[in-house]
């Protein structure tokens, strides 16, 4: 049955009481440890240092007999709040429970249904608000033959690359040109996608003194597409024998199979 014919014949249930929204006094609102997850500081202090209402959205809460309420979705952004000087009151919508297990049961319903925001989503979005470092990422990729998929789940063709934290970590250490020069070896080596391995590999057989006097970019993308994905069970292999990630173990079989200078760089 569709989700239409479901609706007609009536198969849904039953919404329950209409919940109210209103401003609470935050001093009134506790998160109650019975069923909340332990507290992140750091996560508070990312929502502290950045508070706006445009992004708070409302809490979840439960009226308790003594006239305070719990938080049931919300904790992270309620004890920011209570360490704004300048938040006396937050917006709450408020539903019923009859007691705690009804209350663990709205904090498990909310969150086992919850769809955590992806690097890759979070990336579109502050390109679309025009934040720099994001668009850092897509000049360097642009300009490296790279292309960030929107919706990857259609397939990846050749020199994708939705690993965006690693590509802003590479630019975070190297700079913009040397990350390029980094996913510009592996976007022509074809690889479908570049994955943060690909990148890490990369990275350190460009600048570990061990590697990088003794070969050039286009042997290793040579190197590369000649390999192909065995060099991927090779570098599990290495990487367990070793005792080392899978990274490692992928730039040490890469370099093996690129062609080497006659002499090493000074």
């Amino acid at each position: 049955m569709t989700d239409l014919a479901r609706i007609n014949a009536g198969a849904l249930p039953d919404p329950g009481e209409v919940p109210v929204l209103d401003w609470i006094d935050k001093a009134l609102i506790d998160a109650d440890p019975l069923y909340q997850r332990p507290l992140d500081p750091s996560r508070v202090d990312g929502i502290l240092s950045a508070f706006s209402w445009r992004s708070f959205g409302a809490l979840v809460v439960v009226p308790q007999a003594d006239g305070r309420y719990h938080a049931t979705d919300g904790q992270h952004r309620l004890e920011a709040a209570k360490l704004h000087p300048k938040v006396t009151h937050v917006p709450a919508v408020i539903v019923k429970a009859e007691d705690i297990q009804s209350e663990a049961s709205i904090f498990v319903d909310i969150n086992a249904g919850r769809k955590n925001v992806s690097a890759l989503e979070l990336f579109f979005a502050k390109l679309a608000a025009d934040d720099e470092d994001a668009e850092t990422i897509r000049q360097v990729c642009e300009r490296a033959g790279v292309r960030i998929p929107k919706y990857p789940s259609a397939g990846y063709r050749p020199g994708d690359c939705i690993a965006i934290a690693a590509i802003q970590a590479a630019i975070g250490r190297r700079g913009a040109m040397r990350a390029r020069q980094y996913l510009e070896i592996l976007a022509k080596a074809e690889l479908a996608p570049i994955t943060a391995n690909h990148i890490k590999a990369v990275e350190h057989l460009m600048t570990d003194d061990e590697f990088k006097g003794w070969i050039e970019p286009e042997d290793l993308t040579d190197a590369i597409k000649g390999l192909g994905r065995a060099a991927e069970t090779d570098a599990k292999r290495y990487a367990a024998t070793h005792s080392c990630s899978v990274w490692q173990g992928l730039a040490s079989t890469w370099f093996q199979k690129t062609r080497k200078k006659r002499k090493a760089a000074a």
